[in-house]
């Protein structure tokens, strides 16, 4: 648990000292925090749960800090602003203007940040308690959730393409207050457990916002209504496919005598130990979508912000290696060949040893890779 102190945010600082010492300490933490969530998997059991439970926690801590420290850099700069116009905008520039004035926009981007970095932790939970139908069915309510929220935003930004994360990226030197140079890209990009940038560049930062108010139209406005909706139709088939084969498997086992009713248990366990292991169905749909989706996005010029974000979404296409049956028939095989052709060689075996610890998060969450 981080000290009660650090969970309470005022605006009663007398100084910029005590602002600077408040914002280097709870770096220090969040360092720490983040190094303690990379060790822990594979050193015990449930360590993963664990460590899911510290990063999810130092993720909203994190993410409240770095609204505090933005608006804090805004107020300053605004009292020594020396009235230099510029044309030059940067991610939380353009955030504050679509959402400043737009109340429903500003709470949907709240919620869906706070959702995208607890989902996995609440799946996790799930896994221990629900059945697997029980579990789709969550995860296809709130993927609709997702899709609702994202909606609100797209409709209350006047139908902008919808950047990521939908809050203040940490831009701001936690000593000085000043903004720095390179955006710090922090729970960003790719990584949905980490949260660690992987993508960014200065082309992204430092632009001329061509499209300030524009909307997109035709081929755009499909392309986002189909990357908003792709992870809600997949969640809901797989859900539906579970729910098939769960009334099926009873209708089969009723009609056994008791021992093949053991025997039947127990394939029917192993048929669904992946959710989606034997069905391509889903898989092809959400891929033919999120393709339709990149196809139509880029009938239409992009601001710099939004051919950053296409980029982004371009890279979540890695995810569909660690999806579904192309992952279990395919990437998995090769993994195994990996693992076990390097597991005691020097060097090389380390990378093995994270691939094997890390393993259980992309094969037992969907969440992990679901690139939503």
């Amino acid at each position: 648990m981080l000290p009660s102190s650090l969970l309470h945010f005022s605006s009663k600082h007398k100084n910029n000292d005590s602002i600077s010492n408040y914002s280097a300490y709870i770096d220090t933490i969040e360092d720490a925090l983040r190094a303690l969530s990379l060790l822990l998997p594979g050193r015990f059991e449930d360590s993963d749960l664990c460590s899911q439970a510290v990063l999810a926690g130092l993720n909203l801590v994190s993410l409240y800090h770095t609204n505090f420290l933005v608006r804090k850099s805004n107020h300053l700069k605004s009292k020594n602003s020396s009235k230099d116009d510029t044309v030059v905008e940067s991610f939380n520039a353009q955030f504050s203007r679509n959402n400043g004035s737009n109340w429903s926009s500003k709470t949907a981007s709240s919620v869906l940040s706070v959702i995208a970095y607890t989902e996995v932790l609440v799946e996790m939970l799930l896994n221990r308690k629900v059945s697997k139908s029980s579990k789709w069915k969550f995860i296809a309510s709130l993927e609709g959730l997702k899709g609702i929220l994202r909606l609100v935003i797209f409709y209350g930004t006047r139908r902008k393409m919808i950047l990521h994360p939908t809050h203040f990226i940490r831009n701001v030197d936690t000593v000085s207050l000043e903004v720095a140079n390179d955006e710090k890209f922090e729970l960003t990009f790719l990584d949905p457990r980490t949260g660690t940038a992987l993508s960014s560049t200065q082309a992204a930062i430092e632009q001329i916002n061509s499209s300030r108010n524009s909307r997109i139209r035709g081929w755009a406005h499909l392309s986002e209504v189909l990357w908003i909706v792709r992870p809600f139709v997949y969640a809901w088939m797989i859900y539906w496919r579970q729910k098939r084969a769960q009334k099926h498997d009873l209708i089969r086992l009723k009609a056994k005598i008791e021992d093949e009713i053991e025997e039947s248990e127990e394939e029917a366990d192993g048929s669904i130990e992946k959710d989606d292991e034997g069905s391509w169905k889903p898989w092809l749909v959400s891929l033919s979508i999120d393709i339709a989706s990149r196809v139509a996005r880029h009938m239409q010029p992009m601001s710099p912000l939004e051919r950053e974000e296409s980029k982004r979404r371009d890279y979540l296409f890695i995810y569909y290696l660690f999806r579904g049956p192309l992952y279990l028939k395919f990437t998995r095989l090769v993994l195994d060949a990996f693992c076990d052709a390097t597991e005691h060689r020097p060097l090389i075996s380390i990378i093995t040893a994270a691939i094997n610890d890390y393993r259980p998060f992309w094969e037992d969450s969907y969440f992990y890779t679901a690139g939503s």
